[in-house]
């Protein structure tokens, strides 16, 4: 299994659609056995996603992540775990022991269900007073 996760001073990238790495972990029996990482030369969303499939990638690990880009990932059979932040070894060693769900590992302002998906929010107002 490989793990993907964007990187930005030994910290997770705060946002994958403007990353300019990544950094690489192959796994084998829960256990790392290499990293690596690679560059992130185009912006363009559908070339991050060819270089994920490229290095055929399982899991992506990132902090935020735009619907569009999100999607395209999903849709490409790669595991997105959106809005985690933290060191890269906290982080990886919270992935391996299934802590990552801990708060610790949010970004702050991540509404509570966020990394269940992009699925709608349902909001209520109490002054719509915006509406003319």
């Amino acid at each position: 299994m490989k793990i993907a996760i964007p990187i930005w001073n030994d910290c997770v990238s705060s946002v994958f659609d403007f990353s300019g790495k990544l950094l690489l972990v192959e796994m084998e029996n829960g256990k790392e056995i290499s990293r690596s990482e690679a560059l992130l030369e185009s912006q363009s969303l559908s070339h991050r996603v060819g270089k994920l499939k490229s290095l055929e990638i399982d899991v992506l690990v990132c902090g935020a992540i735009s619907r569009a880009l999100a999607n395209m990932v999903t849709v490409s059979r790669i595991q997105v775990l959106p809005y985690v932040t933290g060191s890269i070894d906290d982080v990886l060693q919270a992935y391996l022991t299934g802590q990552l769900v801990k708060p610790e590992f949010s970004m702050p302002g991540c509404w509570p269900g966020a990394r269940k998906g992009f699925g709608r929010r349902r909001r209520s107002y109490q002054w719509q007073g915006w509406r003319r």
